[in-house]
């Protein structure tokens, strides 16, 4: 659908409105010259200029406004009286629904590269940040094993460890990103316990949820259900979900993985009492590069693409995902839907390496 008219600005109506007034005076010199012809013919000038700055909107509002004024004041009547001038009318609508077209495209297309492009800088940097917190942290644990001698500190190489670590799981989510862009992730689809699944992503983030005090409740149901899935995919949507929740909620919260079969789907659901989602933040949470809360995900280590490839990688698994949350300081939960028997189709593709 077209952008609404409040998202387009009053500047392209204005420009609009002054192109159809130089196009109306030039027209009225030189009109003992052309009388009763090529009447619409000089804003078509008005309208191409509309519509480059404003799009489709702005365009449509000067070629109407260019229409009436013309007939008005360069016909004999207000009416068609003519085939000729009926015949330029057309004319003038058609290519200013041309031009309509085509400006919309342009001005849509312009916005995105510059989305794009905001987007891009803000992950280098984000990137960059990230990168060099780490980095700087092992710098220092490896300074202070030179002070100590020959004999290293355990402490330190235990932090070694764990940035390293840290680097290596954004270093794989910034290729896994690139490969869903290039549609190059493959599934491995196997016959998995839920139970497998929970206990490998809470061994993963145990570290993290630990060194905030939280405190973790792990619901299973006493049947433990199998499913169709790629078991490090699903681990992997798991890890960052828990991840999210350690890191956005104050310390000595509480955090809550359940695992629940209802109907023919499995639900695997993360819950917290950390900070919340605001209400407008929740359609587009899972968008690439989207950071909710930017000055604390830098803090805590973030590039903004846990969730939406999270998303991605449920949807392959025609699953879906959903976050729920009553407001800022409320807490929030993210719901992740996987059928228990994956489709034919689905598990063929898989087979076959696609």
């Amino acid at each position: 659908m077209l952008a609404p008219i409040r998202y387009r600005g009053v500047t392209p109506y204005l420009i609009g409105l002054l192109g159809v007034v130089l196009a109306t005076g030039l027209r009225q010199l030189l009109h003992p010259l052309l009388g009763d012809h090529l009447s619409f013919s000089f804003h078509l000038l008005a309208v191409f200029i509309a519509g480059w700055t404003g799009g489709f909107w702005p365009e449509s509002v000067t070629a109407l406004l260019s229409a009436l004024i013309s007939n008005y004041l360069f016909t004999d009547s207000i009416w068609i009286t003519s085939n000729e001038e009926a015949l330029e009318l057309c004319c003038f609508v058609l290519l200013s629904l041309i031009i309509a077209g085509l400006s919309e495209i342009s001005v849509r297309a312009l916005h995105r590269a510059r989305r794009a492009e905001q987007e891009k800088d803000n992950f280098m940097a984000a990137v960059a940040h990230e990168m060099r917190s780490p980095l700087s942290v092992i710098y220092y644990a490896n300074s202070i094993n030179r002070i100590a001698g020959d004999h290293p500190i355990g402490d330190q190489l235990d932090t070694i460890d764990r940035q390293v670590h840290h680097l290596n799981l954004m270093i794989e989510d910034l290729l896994d990103v690139s490969r869903v862009a290039r549609g190059k992730i493959k599934l491995n689809l196997q016959r998995t316990k839920v139970s497998s699944i929970v206990a490998g992503a809470v061994e993963r983030t145990k570290p993290l949820i630990e060194s905030h005090r939280h405190a973790l409740k792990v619901l299973l149901p006493s049947e433990d259900v199998e499913l169709c899935v790629d078991s490090r995919r699903i681990e992997q949507v798991l890890t960052n979900l828990l991840t999210n929740a350690a890191k956005y909620t104050p310390d000595g919260g509480e955090i809550t993985v359940r695992a629940e079969k209802i109907g023919n789907r499995e639900m695997l659901s993360v819950r917290d009492n950390g900070i919340g989602i605001a209400s407008d933040a929740l359609p587009t949470i899972f968008e690439l590069f989207f950071q909710a809360d930017a000055g604390r995900d830098r803090a805590e280590g973030g590039l903004g693409i846990g969730l939406a490839l999270s998303r991605r990688i449920v949807e392959m698994h025609s699953g879906s995902v959903q976050a729920v949350s009553a407001g800022k300081n409320r807490g929030s939960e993210f719901v992740v839907s996987l059928p228990i028997q994956q489709p034919a189709t689905q598990q063929q593709l898989s087979l076959a390496g696609v």
